[in-house]
């Protein structure tokens, strides 16, 4: 959290935090409890932005979902963005954790190319866990409003971004021990069972683009656990598609494939999720990625690589598909499943010709003709039942640009990238028209007075308008 000392110094004199740390706060929320002055209950009303966990998917059944937290958090105080969501999870020592978020502005459309941190090992939260971030190291969370590292990654085409989470090599290097497994995946942790974070080893986690009151944003807790009893074997997993997410408002299902639409020259975080017949994690398994199947006609220009797939994790070296390839598969990447079944992989579209835009996100892509790259992914040994997924690349629609300009006692409207569409044109002093561009860029001119004119521009909705004085 992102307090001061002086909110610091009220949350220990009222004991909500009994060892200076997030776990420690178990009280039900109450107004009147907030442990320091609140000034402005609704400053933290009107997040700028989301960032929701999509992979993997933590629910009441798989993690700890922490309601009290997020209830003192974002209505009794004003710290974070209401709608921030908090869960602890059970992390097996020794494995990797892949976390893709996805970034949303108020109105939900995706945050693309934009920059996304995550704080780790977060500060007073009393983190323990030497993780590694992206090939970063965490040191312990600081007493204070610091964190123990602060690693960046921009989201991609769909607003998704992907950090890798290496558990510690040991955790008794701050402080901590290595516990046991727990009970189930929903019991207390041992820092919250015991208010001491030194019986636990865990890392506290939260991405943020435009701070902590501004962000509606996911708390994830990892918490490692003695793995030593687990076994890993396999021999039977559904496979399900994470990220990006796919459903019928946004994608084709067809017989084994499911379909969608992606922007020329996009790049995009993929994740797989497997599971046994049981519904466990199929995790530390051998998997391949086949990228533009044989015999599939998949033709798209295609790099990607497995995220993390350097030392350490710190970055993704991606490989290019053999487009010369039809009857065996362009790329076939190998890795390894993580902490939560799942395998996540970039891919990157170096088309510069594709499929004309299609209508909608559901239109049925062409017969013949298409751009597109086809994939799945296959537990290396193990009988895999799953879906393939299919990308159709076209060239997105160029924006609509509206400009005004004077020159002596000329006005001119000039309008980009929309033939066929209807603008209406208003100036004072001049009879409002409705104009129609039949060119990519078409320049209208109209004769003026001397004196301050208005000029205004409209189309669906949205409206140019610029003040003039002319002499």
């Amino acid at each position: 959290m992102n307090l001061t000392s002086k909110k610091l110094g009220a949350l220990v004199a009222t004991a909500l935090l009994s060892i200076v740390g997030i776990g420690a706060i178990s009280a039900p929320a109450h107004a009147a409890d907030c442990p320091y002055p609140v000034e402005n209950q609704a400053a933290n009303d009107n997040p700028k932005d989301s960032i929701r966990l999509i992979s993997p998917v933590l629910t009441e059944d798989n993690s700890i979902k922490r309601y009290d937290f997020e209830n003192q958090f974002t209505i009794d105080c004003d710290w974070f963005g209401v709608g921030m969501r908090f869960n602890q999870v059970y992390v097996p020592f020794g494995l990797r954790t892949s976390l893709t978020f996805h970034a949303a502005n108020a109105a939900g459309a995706p945050l693309v190319n934009t920059v996304v941190t995550l704080r780790a090992n977060k500060g007073y939260s009393n983190s323990n866990a030497a993780v590694r971030v992206n090939g970063i190291k965490a040191r312990p969370a600081p007493s204070n409003a610091s964190d123990g590292a602060n690693v960046t990654a921009t989201t991609d085409v769909n607003g998704n971004v992907t950090f890798v989470v290496n558990s510690p090599d040991d955790c008794t290097t701050y402080g901590g021990v290595l516990p046991a497994a727990p009970t189930s995946l929903d019991a207390d942790t041992p820092n919250d069972r015991n208010a001491d974070p030194a019986t636990d080893c865990y890392s506290q986690l939260l991405p943020s683009i435009t701070g902590e009151k501004t962000d509606s944003a996911d708390f994830v807790e990892l918490h490692y656990f003695n793995s030593s009893a687990l076994t890993y074997n396999a021999t039977e997993v559904s496979l399900a598609l994470l990220a990006p997410t796919l459903d019928g408002t946004n994608s084709i299902a067809g017989e084994g494939v499911v379909q969608a639409y992606a922007p020329l020259a996009s790049k995009q975080i993929i994740a797989f999720q497997a599971t046994k017949e049981d519904g466990s994690y199929a995790r530390n398994q051998a998997v391949t990625v086949r990228i533009n199947l044989a015999n599939s006609g998949a033709n798209a220009k295609i790099t990607a690589g497995i995220v993390g797939n350097s030392a350490l994790g710190s970055a993704t070296v991606l490989s290019t598909a053999d487009a010369t390839k039809t009857a065996e598969d362009q790329l076939v990447l190998s890795g390894t499943t993580d902490a939560f079944g799942v395998v996540t992989f970039n891919l990157t579209n170096s088309d510069t010709v594709g499929e004309a835009m299609p209508a909608t996100k559901t239109t049925p892509v062409p017969v013949s003709g298409g751009k597109f790259a086809k994939m799945i992914a296959e537990l290396t040994g193990v009988t895999t039942m799953g879906n393939a997924v299919e990308f159709h690349y076209y060239k997105p629609a160029l924006p609509i640009t509206v400009s005004a300009a004077a020159s002596g006692r000329k006005i001119s409207v000039t309008i980009k990238n929309a033939i066929g569409k209807r603008f209406t044109v208003s100036i004072t002093g001049l009879k409002k028209v409705t104009v129609k561009p039949t060119k990519a860029t078409q320049v209208y001119t109209y004769t003026v007075t001397k004196g301050s004119k208005t000029v205004t521009v409209s189309a669906d909705g949205k409206t140019l308008t610029k003040k003039f004085t002319i002499k």
